[in-house]
């Protein structure tokens, strides 16, 4: 449904929209009759945008069905500390 309203441009060049849309970003596009089209907008910084790159989208999605197959598991951290002695120990000893 499109709802129709009655705005007037005030003396300092605004319209408002409405304590709805406070806060909501808008692409303004002028029309060669004057007329105006406003399109609400997601704004990104700059130095993000890379996360959007076919690229590293497809290494995300990989990433994804990565984790969906690999689930977490708890980690016996004793376990964990004697494997890395032990390797570290036999690289050591390897060397001499």
């Amino acid at each position: 449904m499109i709802a129709l309203n009655y705005k007037v441009v005030g003396k300092s060049g605004q319209i408002s929209l409405g304590k709805s849309f406070a806060g909501v970003a808008f692409l303004v596009e002028k029309l060669a009759g004057g007329d105006f089209i406003l399109k609400k907008a997601t704004v990104m910084p700059s130095n993000e945008q890379w996360i959007y790159e076919p690229a590293v989208q497809s290494k995300l999605a990989a990433a994804d069905e990565w984790m969906q197959s690999n689930p977490a598991q708890t980690t016996d951290l004793d376990d964990l500390q004697n494997s890395i002695t032990n390797t570290t120990q036999n690289s050591t000893a390897k060397r001499k």
